[in-house]
């Protein structure tokens, strides 16, 4: 396998901009999500990286060895050649082909030799779980079967990185799951270098080792699951990844030892913080504490059963905070809560807040 970068990786389709600038590098066996709503940019990033289009402006390489160069039209490698695997949403299977032939196509169109192949496509379906369907035709497997077949047939071609476009978008919930750990396991045994792109955000943060969450042709951030939830860097993606709340911070005071204080919803509330430069707090549920002796006050605005738990809307000076409950609350019903290390954060495009202490004198 191999690392895959991006380098200033712009792209524009009549004088709009798709992409702006993609700086980021993708490590070799390492497994990354793409994510971000719908006309962020990631499926445009596919297609570079797939070679189905060419870059408007920057480079972008795999194993050293550039793929498209704006500057250099004639460094552009086609997609036969890149030695990419990609694992469409729609499967893309031969229906009048059994599942081996549609494993072993890859294969033919190389002329590699028909003993070669037919120990690569069998280690292929072991792989992925398929040995036992080999002589079947597509129309005869089940979705999640289907996906597998399209996964061996991009795994028999022992590619340098594997593309997926939303493959589980066609998927029930419970096949989606399934899927997951089908991907997981493949990833595990081959060691792939994989971008996956998805608009669910449950999906990236189970599967990957890193997020890459966009939004207008730009990466916001690009980090590890855990802390694009627990540490967002600014408010599209505390509000976007994971559940919660996104709260102004009016005045921010001292910050000592990775915390701050700061005064929100009239409240004076300690954060953990990255530093003294702070405009927002992201609050997770597991943040808020129901207790009767809990400095705020808030009302329920609703009550869902999540199976296990209750996930309860409260409102509060004007914000709407998310909390998890093992027993059910009425709507209307007031509670008393306390927060417990929300994480703060500075917005760039937000103004800084007035000092703590000013609070204090005013």
């Amino acid at each position: 396998m191999a690392e895959l970068t991006f380098s200033g990786l712009s792209k524009t389709f009549n004088g709009a901009p798709a992409l702006r600038g993609i700086d980021a590098t993708i490590g070799s066996g390492e497994f990354v999500a793409l994510l971000g709503p719908s006309g962020c940019g990631k499926t445009t990033l596919l297609r570079l990286t797939a070679g189905f289009e060419a870059p408007t402006g920057g480079s972008l390489s795999l194993g050293g060895r550039v793929l498209a160069d704006a500057t250099r039209p004639r460094a552009f490698v086609t997609p036969e050649e890149r030695n990419i695997g990609i694992v469409f949403q729609s499967y893309a299977l031969w229906p009048h082909m059994s599942v081996a032939r549609n494993i072993a196509y890859p294969l033919e169109v190389r002329k590699v030799p028909r003993a070669e192949r037919e120990l690569r496509v069998a280690a292929a379906m072991a792989v992925t779980g398929l040995t036992p369907y080999a002589h079947r035709a597509p129309a005869e497997l089940s979705g999640g079967q289907r996906q597998r077949v399209a996964l061996a047939r991009c795994l028999v071609a022992d590619p340098q990185a594997v593309l997926l476009d939303e493959p589980l978008a066609n998927l029930d919930l419970a096949l989606r799951a399934a899927m997951q750990e089908a991907f997981a396991a493949f990833h595990r045994r081959t060691g792939a270098t994989m971008l996956y792109v998805t608009h669910d955000q449950s999906e990236a943060l189970a599967l990957a080792d890193r997020v890459a969450v966009m939004k207008e042709g730009v990466i916001r951030q690009f980090d590890a699951p855990e802390v694009l939830y627990s540490r967002p860097c600014d408010s599209f993606v505390a509000g976007f990844v994971g559940d919660g709340a996104v709260v102004c911070v009016s005045r921010a005071g001292l910050f000592n030892a990775d915390m701050i204080r700061v005064e929100a919803m009239g409240q004076q509330i300690l954060a953990r913080a990255a530093g003294p430069q702070v405009s927002h707090l992201c609050i997770r549920p597991e943040d808020v504490q129901i207790t009767p002796e809990g400095p705020i006050s808030a009302r329920v605005s609703s009550c869902t059963y999540t199976g296990g738990a209750f996930r309860l809307g409260l409102e509060t000076e004007g914000e709407t905070l998310i909390a998890r409950s093992a027993t059910r609350a009425r709507p209307g019903e007031t509670l008393r809560l306390a927060l417990r290390s929300p994480w703060a954060f500075r917005d760039t495009q937000s103004p800084a807040v007035l000092p703590l202490r000013e609070a204090q004198h005013a």
